[in-house]
């Protein structure tokens, strides 16, 4: 009987192995899946808040120096008598004129206007600005005074035909300022740095509206602010 020839049935092990290959590639591939997801880190640490001031003495309030204004919502400068305003508004009254009769300031600005016009004056041109936001400009005045080494700022507002100040404030000599839309920032520079005070409308006068600061690397700003004693005449300093 004649034999029928040997078949030899390798395909079956390759098949086998091929398999068992394509589990291991899923088994890996299921597992860098899984180390992409999100991880328990533990505790999160507290977080601080934010430092703020402590008052060493919160109930206590510093008197005012001797011959200090008050500037609060109360204060009331006086009308000047004898000065009407007309159509042409505050531009058509001489500076000079206004300070000799203003009662609102001292003798000291009245002497030191006598020396108007010349080398002495020590009178800038005046400068007109709304700061009250009602359309009309109000008369910025600026005299330093070297004599008693201040500077004063004085700002005047017409009340129908009459007018008064709304802002009186002496600072060092060679204290300047500007403004940001309605308000009026006075600025003066010393050996400690700039300080800067800034004054808003209140419907009566302008007030500090943010406290004395210092600018710079050594920035502080003051628990208060309050204009430098007004001098009385010449010889105060």
């Amino acid at each position: 009987m004649p034999r029928l020839p040997h078949t030899h049935h390798r395909g079956r092990p390759r098949q086998v192995t091929l398999a068992a290959l394509a589990v291991g590639v899923a088994v890996s591939l299921v597992g860098c899946a899984a180390d992409t997801g999100a991880r328990d880190g533990g505790v999160a640490p507290p977080v601080s808040p934010p430092a703020s001031s402590s008052p060493l003495w919160p109930q206590y309030a510093p008197p005012a120096p001797p011959g200090d204004e008050p500037t609060g919502p109360d204060r009331q400068y006086l009308s000047i008598k004898g000065v009407q305003v007309g159509a042409g508004g505050l531009k058509r009254i001489p500076v000079k004129e206004l300070l000799e009769v203003d009662p609102n300031v001292p003798q000291l600005v009245r002497d030191a206007v006598r020396d108007c016009p010349g080398s002495a004056c020590g009178l800038r041109a005046p400068v007109y600005r709304d700061l009250t936001g009602d359309g009309r400009d109000e008369l910025i005045v600026a005299l330093d005074e070297p004599k008693a080494e201040l500077t004063l700022i004085q700002v005047y507002r017409a009340f129908g035909t009459t007018v008064r100040p709304v802002l009186i404030s002496w600072g060092p000599l060679g204290l300047t300022g500007e403004t940001f839309g309605h308000d009026l920032v006075l600025a003066s520079t010393g050996n400690d740095g700039r300080f800067t005070t800034r004054y808003r409308w209140d419907g009566n006068v302008l007030t500090a509206a943010v406290p004395q600061g210092q600018t710079g690397d050594r920035a502080q700003s003051a628990a208060g602010s309050s204009p430098s004693p007004s001098p009385r005449n010449r010889t105060d300093r």
